[in-house]
């Protein structure tokens, strides 16, 4: 076996705009006479030169003109029997013939095989990344491991006017809770998130969106939407921040008492009298409340998930008790912010919360909706300075993520 102790590869040097010209353009020419000397002077002696050939399917003479000045100055003849698709039998012609062991091999390939070919010699490392069109300058040195590998150094030329030292290096893959952790939600949402009245901890009420004001119904001068979670609200909390109506987003729709809510007496409302006196046969709720049934899973029918969505609408447009009047009701009820609530205030509300604001604000924008979604978890969870959720709360929204699988855009979009 003929296991060479490095090798160097580079891709053939500049080649000129008219796509039927297959020799180097001028600057091209210039590199391959610099590569003549820089070679020599930055890597150990060759003793080999390869290059693609010119034939059928390979019409290309721009590798053999990128080492023909290094091959003349090292007096070496240029291999170029392999045409360009054949780079895996000159691996193999290289590999299995004891004359090129422990020799120094530089070859001249055209850009769309190099990574092909380091990985054929049996390199480690090898970014699947393409070669980028625009890069002439960079060396790929293979370095023998003793055994059947090689190790690739990615060296930058660094010969000419405009070369750069960059790389080629696959982009890093980060774990959806990696992600999460670097979401600043005031991208999305502004850099001042509104924070809730009252003294109650972030676990129970977070305000996570201001509704724009061309979008706040007619009565208010300005409208929220907050994420709960029920076993933590009180009564003091919700009529403190103006919550006139709560999305019940609960485990069991048909389930009285899950995800209950205190609902408080009209005689200890905070907030402005209403503007009329009531008759004697006329009621005012301060809360109104819409239950819809999610399970934490992937089999939610999507006409429910519609719904939570339509409910939210409907809900935060709820006409002010005076349109109420004059449209012939009795029973009044509070005009003013809304709470999306689940037991935990987390995966449920959360997700119905994301899916709302995506449909009404995103879905005609660049925006994709996991990227309302994160943006929503971080405020939702922002228990640090730095905005971003724990480990653990990471690691729960992948799993809803994963799980509401029926909750992203296409089948939503073609429904609502």
């Amino acid at each position: 076996m003929g296991y060479p102790k490095e090798i160097l590869i580079i891709r053939h040097a500049e080649k000129p705009a008219d796509p039927s010209n297959e020799n180097l353009a001028t600057k091209g020419y210039e590199r391959a006479a610099a590569l003549a000397y820089y070679v020599p002077a930055n890597f150990n002696t060759i003793d080999h030169i390869f290059a693609a050939g010119v034939g059928l399917k390979s019409p290309s003479k721009r590798p053999v003109e990128t080492v023909t000045p290094l091959a003349a100055r090292l007096n070496k003849k240029i291999h170029d029997s392999f045409l360009k698709y054949q780079y895996q039998d000159m691996v193999t012609h290289i590999l299995n013939d004891d004359s090129y062991n422990d020799s120094v091999i530089a070859i001249a390939w055209q850009h769309t095989n190099i990574e092909a070919i380091a990985t054929a010699f049996g390199a480690k490392e090898v970014p699947s990344s393409l070669w980028p069109e625009s890069c002439f300058d960079l060396v790929w040195k293979l370095t023998y491991n003793g055994d059947t590998t090689y190790t690739l150094t990615q060296i930058p030329q660094l010969l000419m006017y405009g070369d750069t030292d960059q790389t080629i290096v696959d982009p890093i893959e980060k774990t959806f809770c990696e992600e999460l952790q670097t979401i600043d939600p005031r991208e999305l949402f502004g850099n001042q998130a509104p924070i809730p009245a009252g003294n109650f901890p972030n676990q129970a009420m977070t305000c996570i969106f201001q509704v724009p004001k061309a979008n706040v119904p007619e009565g208010l001068t300005e409208q929220y939407i907050f994420v709960g979670a029920s076993f933590l609200l009180t009564e003091q909390a919700i009529i403190d921040n103006q919550i006139a109506a709560v999305l019940n987003v609960a485990y069991d729709v048909n389930d009285k008492e899950d995800l209950q809510i205190p609902f408080s007496d009209p005689q200890i409302d905070k907030r402005s009298a209403l503007p009329f006196e009531k008759a004697a046969n006329e009621n005012y709720y301060l809360n109104q409340l819409s239950k819809v049934g999610l399970i934490d899973g992937s089999d939610n029918d999507i006409m429910t998930l519609v719904a939570a969505v339509q409910e939210a609408e409907q809900l935060l447009n709820f006409p002010s008790p005076t349109q109420q009047k004059a449209d012939g009701l009795v029973n009044f009820y509070a005009q003013g912010n809304l709470v999306i609530h689940c037991h935990d205030g987390g995966s449920r509300s959360v997700t119905v919360t994301a899916l709302y604001l995506y449909y009404k604000y995103y879905v005609n924008t660049d925006i994709p909706f996991v990227d309302v979604y994160k943006s929503i978890i971080a405020l939702r969870w922002n228990h640090t300075s730095n905005h971003h959720p724990t480990q653990g709360i990471c690691e729960n929204a992948y799993e809803v993520l994963n799980t509401f699988e029926a909750l992203f855009p296409e089948p939503v979009r073609k429904t609502y």
